[in-house]
């Protein structure tokens, strides 16, 4: 056999062997991660949105609110899990699993801002049919307040948990980050890759690091929640992410912030990095924004300090 062939097909095979090989792994990472069934369907509705399903529960009486978690990978409307049962005491709860997290469809779409706007919006006039107060934490909150500029008639208060730098959502789509969400989207590298930026190890530091204060104080169960919601899906379990990683989810919230005409307030966590300078760029934009520090907190108050979330809360939603 002529040598250049031979190289040729050996090669191929060690390629077709890799993609094999690449391939099982993925399932048993996702074998691993989903095997739990932590976040079971049981309780939950759906709604048929022109996208996917979405899932979401609905809990209590009284004035609406809906809760609407961080748009990451790993998310899920578990970010709720310590504030609905006593919001309920109150309320009628809304928790709402995002397209592309939790319980909720993955299609594989390009995900953007625009499109999270939309399900809100439709959310609120499908689903709740009433007007509505909205608590949502990190980069929802661009689109929650796109959603209210469109349709300011259907909210009441806004209540962001630490708000994503405005600069960041400024960033557009790049050469680079194009580059990246393509690779990711490459059936056995691009889920490979994915699972290894998701892995539980790094779920745990990122609790450790970013989204709790006292890391003595993270319920273990809580990596569960979030190892298997970022793998829930399968194959399409990565589509957020290479949206995120794209930067296809970014928007320009300025003009939103100039021109809205709704009771915006901002709950910080007092220890997240640089968090200041972002409270101060969205009173800039919008000087009549209220704010309160929570302090010995980071990125989820909600889940490390919730009788304080829901202290204020309370205190927007009745005394305004």
């Amino acid at each position: 056999m002529n040598k250049k062939i031979a190289a040729t097909l050996s090669l191929i095979g060690v390629t077709i062997t890799s993609f094999i090989s690449l391939s099982a792994i993925n399932k048993a990472v996702e074998k691993i991660a989903t095997s739990k069934e932590l976040l079971n369907s049981k309780n939950k509705e759906i709604y048929h949105w022109r996208f996917g399903k979405i899932s979401y529960s609905v809990t209590g009486e009284g004035k609406p609110v809906l809760l609407v978690h961080n748009l990451k990978e790993d998310s899920s409307s578990i970010e709720w899990s310590e504030i609905i049962p006593k919001l309920s005491r109150t309320n009628t709860v809304y928790a709402m699993d995002l397209l592309g997290c939790g319980l909720s469809d993955r299609p594989d779409i390009t995900y953007t801002s625009y499109m999270y706007t939309q399900l809100i919006n439709d959310f609120i006039r499908n689903i709740i049919k009433k007007k509505t107060s909205v608590v949502t934490t990190g980069k929802s909150a661009s689109f929650v307040l796109d959603a209210c500029s469109v349709n300011e008639e259907a909210y009441e208060e806004l209540i962001l948990i630490n708000p994503e730098n405005i600069r960041t959502l400024h960033k557009t789509p790049s050469k680079r980050t194009k580059t990246a969400a393509f690779i990711l989207k490459m059936p056995s590298i691009g889920t490979f890759i994915y699972h290894i930026i998701t892995a539980r190890n790094i779920i745990e530091e990122n609790f450790e690091e970013k989204y709790y204060y006292d890391r003595d104080n993270i319920p273990e169960a809580l990596y569960d929640y979030y190892y298997e919601s970022s793998h829930l899906g399968g194959k399409d379990s990565k589509n957020l992410y290479t949206s995120l990683a794209g930067r296809y989810t970014n928007a320009n919230i300025i003009h939103t912030l100039k021109n809205i005409n709704k009771n915006i307030h901002i709950l910080a966590g007092r220890e997240v990095p640089d968090i200041k300078a972002t409270v101060k760029e969205y009173q800039y934009y919008n000087p009549a924004i209220e704010v309160e520090y929570i302090n010995y907190t980071k990125e989820l108050p909600q889940l490390e300090t919730p009788e304080e979330i829901l202290k204020y809360i309370n205190l927007y939603l009745y005394n305004n």
